[in-house]
């Protein structure tokens, strides 16, 4: 038996690698590589894998993972400085769209009206995984329509945290929905004072003290049993473990260690999202491919065609120009992760019909697999349709985590002591925006205080250096002592930027560096510090300035070495005596 379930486990991790290395490789998102994984290995086809206890609550743990982190993403600042874009239109094309699918199904084909505006409320998501992606990839998030997008998927993320809460009641039918709803509600307000005290007073203080033992395990393990601990709250108070965790995720985002947070978590919360699209992939029946295609390719247009249409329409009813508003349709135009992860609870609850339910996640799914070229080509097919003339109003804010979300041709500065300080004065005094990562907990929430543009975290952390903008940055310092570290730092550099200059400070006390990357200049600062007192003396000594400088550039094109030798020399010629 064990060995059985080492081979399954080993065909699922081989067949779900092999699937995303493929999405990867044709440009399609990951998350089609692991319902692709589930509908091959689930008990349809292959028959590897089974619905279990056991596997269920390891898809639950992602999707609370997931609520997690947009609860560090939330921030109330934020959304009412984007309030035109995210509470108006993003909230106008959740309840518009949620409505007239739920109103369509209730009047043609008599669903009852709870699973009604479910079905409509997965219509009326859209794919954040995706659509931020790949956008992203194609430099098109600050664009018009990259900005409008982002904003309506702000409050779909939102819009989930109801949804997630009141969907389990709408089991006990919409009669007695009233009567459950007011204790619910007492609830939820119950249980987000809790989180809020402690998330107030509490957990900034325990995360201080584990941030000041230097332990990135400590400071991980604390994080995940945090948002743990918050969805247990929610669980045992009767609601739903992903409302406890996106409370407590929006409790930590407004601290300096959100970026870090966000950091350390993704690998386990990306793993366990795996889990929970391999789950939902099981429960695609590939027959409803030949017994409802009908069906099926009707919710695929009217999540491609029908979205889309309805999107223009009130995107433009918000002022925004043509062409950038039937972009942003186009972006929006497919389901999405919570839309999959309503049908799929529906579905687990029982709340309908199968066979009504099966044909909707199919169509939800086939849009997903569309949604990449969809994307890949928004421009030319909304070129179709005319180009046009307005733009952007002004005023209209961007939506952004911080303002780091903005910065480009910034320097990036790891290690944020008295050097780092330093340079970064002077940098921003010749009007050149810096950012600095840096990991003395104190030392953050002091200078965040004052203003200062200063993240919280291990620099060496690939997630922490694409929020930091690495792709966009134009030089990088690396100011700390430890080599092993600083070239951890590098290595990660290169994955997101292969021709950013790095400025490496030289430890003290260590040989030479000699750095195979022709992108890295080591400064040395002994020696620098050497030559300017040399410096100095030459132009105390009689010399003009550019005598001086002459004498100073001749030594370092030599990379030190007339310095270097005088210096060894010294030391070898002491040590013998």
């Amino acid at each position: 038996m064990e060995h059985e379930l080492i081979l399954k486990l080993l065909m699922l991790m081989l067949g779900a690698t092999l699937l995303v290395a493929l999405c990867h490789r044709l440009g399609l998102s990951s998350i089609v590589g692991y319902l692709a994984s589930g509908l091959l290995f689930g008990p349809h086809l292959f028959g590897v894998l089974h619905e279990s206890e056991t596997l269920h609550w390891m898809a639950e743990l992602g999707v609370v993972l997931l609520m997690f982190t947009i609860g560090l993403e939330f921030s109330l600042p934020k959304l009412l400085a984007a309030r035109r874009l995210v509470l108006g239109l993003g909230g106008a094309q959740v309840t518009l769209l949620t409505l007239l699918v739920a109103g369509a199904l209730n009047l043609w084909l008599d669903i009852d009206w709870a699973l009604a505006v479910v079905i409509g409320g997965a219509f009326a998501m859209s794919s954040t995984a995706i659509d931020l992606k790949q956008l992203g990839e194609q430099g098109e998030l600050q664009a018009t329509h990259g900005r409008i997008a982002t904003g309506v998927l702000l409050f779909q993320d939102i819009a989930a945290v109801p949804f997630l809460v009141l969907l389990p009641l709408l089991g006990q039918g919409v009669e007695e929905l009233p009567a459950v709803l007011l204790p619910t509600l007492l609830k939820a307000v119950g249980v987000f004072a809790l989180l809020a005290i402690t998330g107030r007073y509490l957990l900034p203080r325990l995360l201080h003290w584990v941030a000041n033992t230097h332990s990135l395990e400590l400071f991980m393990l604390s994080v995940l049993a945090m948002a743990l601990s918050a969805a247990s709250v929610s669980v045992l108070s009767g609601l739903s473990a992903t409302l406890g965790a996106f409370m407590a995720g929006m409790m930590l985002g407004e601290t300096h260690f959100r970026h870090q947070i966000e950091a350390d978590i993704r690998p386990f919360r990306d793993l366990m999202l795996g889990l929970f699209f391999i789950s939902i992939g099981m429960q695609l029946d590939p027959q409803v491919l030949t017994r409802n295609p009908g069906a099926i390719a009707a919710v695929v247009l009217t999540l491609t065609v029908g979205k889309a249409l309805l999107q223009w329409l009130l995107i433009r009813s918000f002022g925004y120009p043509p062409q950038g508003a039937l972009r942003a349709a186009i972006v929006l135009a497919q389901g999405g992760e919570f839309g999959l992860l309503l049908v799929a609870q529906a579905l687990s609850l029982q709340l309908g019909d199968a066979r009504l339910l099966q044909p909707v996640l199919a169509g939800l799914i086939i849009s997903m697999l569309l949604a990449p070229l969809l994307l890949r080509y928004n421009a030319e097919l909304a070129g179709l349709f005319g180009q046009g003339k307005r733009t952007l109003p002004d005023d209209e804010p961007m939506h952004s985590g911080e303002d780091i979300d903005s910065l480009q041709d910034h320097v990036l500065i790891f290690g944020y002591g008295r050097l780092g300080q330093g340079i970064a004065h002077v940098l921003n005094e010749n009007a050149i925006d810096t950012l600095a990562i840096d990991r003395d907990a104190r030392r953050v929430r002091e200078l965040r205080a004052e203003g200062e543009s200063v993240l919280y975290g291990d620099a060496s952390n690939p997630r922490l250096l694409e929020l930091a903008r690495t792709r966009e940055a134009r030089a990088a310092a690396i100011t700390f002592d430890d080599i092993g570290h600083s070239l951890a730092v590098i290595a990660q550099i290169r994955r997101f930027n292969r021709r950013l200059p790095v400025m490496l400070l030289q430890p003290q006390d260590q040989p030479p560096l000699h750095i195979d990357d022709a992108q890295v200049f080591v400064f040395d600062a002994a020696m620098e510090s050497s030559l300017m007192f040399a410096r100095q003396l030459l132009l105390l000594s009689g010399l003009d300035s550019d005598q001086a400088d002459h004498a100073a550039n001749a030594v370092r094109t030599h990379d030190y070495s007339e310095l270097r030798s005088v210096i060894d020399a010294a030391e070898t010629d002491r040590e013998s005596r």
